[in-house]
């Protein structure tokens, strides 16, 4: 958690303790944990493109429901992979609880509108200095519109599950060891997932700009430190969910908007 006393005299500004590399031991987990991610996500998404490539029907052609469709197949994966953590490794907290004392959902509320506005101008700084209508692929239907909105905010949890529940508590205790910078501090884990939590947004390199790739996966690390560190303040999932999927809703609401606005 972060350290709220006076800086000691002396102390280095930035500090790995609790953390000793042991060869394997050390990157068995590592790996373990990737593998872990690719199986959490990979599956459920693929198994929700066939779907919809062959009953596109179902869907309306909405692509926005596809997307739903993935993130619920990659939820019931992450329940899946806790319970089976829980009986493996029960040292491991998923922090799938309530907020035992303060929620920090106002805080994470916060954090999320931030970030909305880091993403925005990352993903889009070409259009909006040219005031050029963002295109992101949305549906701007009535029903294309909430839609989306509902599966950006759904991306909150079902990625949350995955990434900081499971992979975060796994290496928690597989590969221990805290990291300070100044007062911020997360554990070691934290800083491993953030950096497979970018990885996993690899595809952007195939399908968006190379500014916007690779500004993706510095965001996407440093926003996962952010949410673990939410995560360890409140002692549950509940604030980097909120953090995480009002991030998400907000950037494609205000593409939206300003994708109409500018038309």
């Amino acid at each position: 958690m972060t350290d709220t006393t006076a800086p000691t005299p002396g102390r280095p500004l930035f500090q790995l303790s609790g953390f000793r590399f042991r060869s394997w031991s050390t990157i068995w987990p590592i790996l373990l944990a990737a593998i872990l991610m690719q199986l959490m996500l990979w599956p459920a998404r693929e198994a929700a493109r066939w779907l919809f490539k062959h009953q596109a029907g179902w869907f309306h052609h909405q692509v926005w429901a596809f997307v739903g469709l993935a993130e619920l197949f990659q939820l019931a994966a992450g329940l899946a992979a806790i319970l089976i953590m829980r009986r493996l490794l029960p040292q491991a907290d998923p922090h799938l609880r309530w907020p035992p004392q303060r929620s920090y959902a106002g805080l994470a509320l916060l954090i999320g509108v931030g970030m909305a506005l880091v993403m925005l101008l990352a993903d889009y700084w070409p259009q909006l200095l040219s005031r050029t209508p963002p295109q992101g692929g949305y549906e701007m239907t009535p029903i294309g519109i909430p839609g989306w909105l509902a599966v950006m905010f759904a991306a909150g949890p079902n990625e949350e599950i995955i990434f900081r529940g499971v992979l975060v508590g796994m290496l928690t205790v597989l590969v221990p060891g805290r990291v300070r910078l100044e007062r911020f501090e997360v554990p070691l884990s934290g800083v491993i997932v953030g950096l497979l939590f970018g990885a996993a947004h690899y595809q952007s390199f195939f399908n968006d700009p190379l500014y916007q790739a690779v500004a993706q996966q510095l965001y996407a690390f440093v926003f996962g430190l952010i949410y673990v560190w939410l995560m360890e303040r409140s002692r549950s999932l509940l604030a980097p969910m909120i953090a995480h999927g009002a991030g998400d809703l907000l950037e494609v609401a205000a593409v939206m908007l300003l994708s109409v606005a500018w038309a």
